[in-house]
């Protein structure tokens, strides 16, 4: 925040929507040792918006609430810069679990948790395709399926290596979903034709 102009520390306190409750926090001491005067008045207002923005993002409505795949979201520039939850939900879900895992991973800083979550999506992907062709291979069932390892990947391993409560601006997902056509279109013709 001390690198900061006063205009856009002032920000924080406008457009609280835009910011989490601990930036918002941060902003007003950072006016405070500026030697900004808040009265009594503006101090009780700004504490009630904090509050309000604390149960705001305190909600845990979070897997099956229409907004839940950007509850946690944020355009706080100081906001670590993630994969959504709800576009790894989405890739494991429309092109499989392994999509959604390296997704993740790209969210995960250790090396060797890294791994672990691609390992996961590896596993999961290959024993739903076993379990798929000892079924019927109803396309049904490898949604469902995919749903649930999706899931997993945004509540457990998300939980673990990221933190549930992390607050995170939405990585754009164009460059993961061209690749991820790129790869899925041959394999789907093939299955189709072959």
């Amino acid at each position: 925040m001390s690198t900061k102009s006063e205009d856009g520390l002032m920000d924080y306190l406008t457009n609280f929507s835009k910011y989490t409750a601990d930036s918002i926090t941060a902003a007003v001491d950072e006016l405070k040792r500026r030697g900004k005067n808040f009265t009594d008045e503006e101090l009780n207002d700004i504490k009630s918006k904090i509050e309000t923005r604390k149960k705001d993002e305190g909600d845990d409505d979070e897997l099956f609430a229409s907004n839940a795949w950007r509850k946690d979201v944020v355009t706080d520039p100081n906001a670590p810069l993630l994969y959504s939850k709800g576009a790894i939900r989405v890739f494991s879900i429309v092109f499989s679990v392994i999509f959604g895992a390296v997704l993740l991973s790209y969210n995960v800083g250790d090396t060797n948790k890294k791994w672990i979550v691609i390992g996961f999506g590896i596993i999961y992907t290959s024993l739903t395709v076993l379990l798929l062709n000892l079924i019927s291979s109803n396309i049904f069932w490898g949604y469902m399926l995919n749903t649930a390892g999706g899931l997993g990947l945004t509540t457990t391993f998300w939980n673990m290596y990221i933190g549930k409560d992390i607050k995170y601006r939405a990585k754009p997902i164009w460059i993961p979903l061209i690749i991820s056509l790129i790869i899925t279109i041959p394999i789907v013709l093939v299955v189709i034709y072959g």
